[in-house]
C-alpha cells in the first residue's frame, strides 16, 4: 500500500482502482489499506459533486493519521477545490467546509511544519493552501450562527 500512496503523489492518480475497489471489508484490516478505500471514497464523492460528504470524509482522513505522514500535503492540496468552490445549497454565501474543519486543516499544516515533514519545494503550496484556508475560516464564520 505505501506503493500505491508513493504513486498517487507522484502520478496523481491510482493505475489499480479495480484492486481497490475489489478490497470490500478486507480495507479494515490495515490502516493503510482503509486508509486507500476511504480516500478512494473521496475521490468518487468530488467526481459525483458529493462536496459536503467529501469534505467531512476528507477532515476525517486528515483528524485520524491513517495515511503516511508525508501524505498529509496531498491531503490538503485535495481540499483546494472544496474551499475555493461555492455551493449554494449551502446557506448564504456556499461554504463547504465549516469553522471548525477548516481549523482542523489548519493545524494539521502547522503541525507538518513543527514536525518538519515538508520539503522546501513544499512552501508555494503551503503559502497556497494556507491563503486558501485563512480565507474559507473568514467566509465560514460570517456564514455560522453566533
Amino acid at each position: 500500500s505505501s506503493g500505491i500512496n508513493a504513486e498517487y503523489g507522484e502520478t496523481g492518480g491510482f493505475s489499480n482502482l479495480d484492486f481497490l475497489d475489489q478490497l470490500g471489508n478486507n480495507k479494515l484490516l490495515s490502516n493503510r489499506l482503509m486508509f486507500l478505500g476511504k480516500y478512494r471514497e473521496f475521490h468518487n464523492m468530488i467526481k459525483t459533486q458529493q462536496q459536503k460528504k467529501a469534505a467531512d470524509l476528507l477532515v476525517s482522513l486528515v483528524e485520524s493519521n491513517l495515511g503516511p505522514p508525508r501524505f498529509q500535503i496531498t491531503l490538503l492540496l485535495d481540499s483546494l477545490p472544496l474551499i475555493n468552490n461555492v455551493d449554494e445549497n449551502l446557506g448564504t454565501n456556499g461554504v463547504v467546509m465549516d469553522s471548525r474543519q477548516t481549523q482542523v486543516l489548519l493545524k494539521a499544516l502547522e503541525d507538518m511544519q513543527i514536525k518538519k515533514l515538508l520539503k522546501n519545494s513544499d512552501m508555494q503550496k503551503v503559502e497556497t493552501i494556507r491563503l486558501a484556508l485563512v480565507t474559507n475560516l473568514a467566509s465560514s464564520f460570517l456564514n455560522e450562527p453566533w
